[in-house]
């Protein structure tokens, strides 16, 4: 549209101000002129977590009418390889604007525990400049759940904060010294230094609708969930393969396992090959996040897994 149509051209606008002026047509496949009775279109929203696209998007929402990719990644007539080499060029990424903005709008919706999360991503896959700058300005609602224990003091609650944050940190390869947040080394909780991974496991909710879960498997899967917690429970090893289709109840069976399982106390590791199944458990992990497999493997790597007792 920026660079066919009249109107476009002369609005010269930005990625999010564009379906203020214009709408889809999902009839005829085109933009036309906004018109009265229309609603706004949607923009999309990335996660900065997505790379490129995320970048991209900074662009998008920082340059008035770019007319192709091509327009996007010139600079001051240099064409960059990357968005990302674009983005810094134009000094988008000299300043974590971009970030506090992320942040600001997970503030209004987020939980404090999420927030965390939110933060330890911006931290380990958008670098920025001042991570410092960035822990002090949301360190408030990032903390706000700590808040509500009355004998509490602030210091007491900032580094129950940075604890939590430095127990998610170790599942990203990093650690919460390298960002310098406050003056000074922080220490690991005693939960990070004896078992992060048994401390996680131990506290996955299990939902009342997965407890009812074993009251309605079939005889074949009531027979395959008896004889695996039959081993679980005697102490005895075992390895079990569930064969079928898709569609014919196995995720359905694995979490009845593990809502019993975990029910009783024990732990259980719910692993899967790829991130699509393991969303599917409670507590799925895939293989390579939970061993600590290398994505690019050959005969000298090995995973970088810890020792953990899980006996515990």
């Amino acid at each position: 549209m920026n660079s066919e149509n009249e109107d476009a051209m002369n609005l010269n606008l930005l990625y999010r101000e564009f379906p203020e002026h214009f709408v889809w047509s999902t009839t005829y496949k085109m933009w036309s002129c906004r018109q009265q009775g229309f609603a706004i279109g949607r923009v999309v929203i990335c996660h900065p977590t997505e790379g490129e696209r995320y970048i991209l998007r900074l662009l998008l929402m920082n340059v008035r009418g770019p007319k192709s990719y091509k327009n996007l990644l010139t600079v001051n007539g240099v064409t960059c390889d990357t968005f990302r080499e674009a983005a810094e060029k134009r000094g988008l990424l000299l300043c974590d604007n971009n970030l506090i903005e992320c942040m600001s709008e997970a503030v209004s919706y987020q939980m404090p525990q999420s927030l965390r999360h939110l933060f330890v991503v911006l931290l380990v896959y958008c670098n920025p400049v001042n991570p410092r700058e960035l822990w002090e300005k949301f360190e408030c609602p990032m903390s706000e759940d700590f808040k509500k224990y009355p004998n509490m003091h602030t210091r007491e609650i900032r580094y129950k904060v940075l604890n939590h944050i430095n127990d998610i940190l170790p599942s990203m390869g990093r650690d919460i010294n390298e960002f310098e947040l406050t003056q000074g080394k922080i220490q690991s909780s005693a939960i990070a230094k004896e078992a992060k991974d048994v401390h996680f496991e131990r506290n996955i909710i299990v939902n009342e609708e997965d407890l009812l879960l074993p009251y309605k498997l079939n005889i074949e899967q009531k027979r395959a969930y008896n004889i695996i917690l039959d081993t679980i429970f005697s102490n005895k090893p075992g390895a079990f393969f569930i064969d079928g289709p898709g569609g014919t109840g196995k995720s359905f069976l694995y979490r009845a396992l593990l809502a019993t399982v975990r029910h009783r106390g024990f732990i259980a590791l719910a692993t899967a090959s790829s991130g699509v199944v393991a969303s599917l458990l409670p507590g799925g992990r895939t293989a390579h996040s939970r061993f600590k497999i290398p994505t690019d493997v050959d005969g000298n790597f090995s995973c970088n897994i810890n020792k953990v007792h899980w006996n515990r």
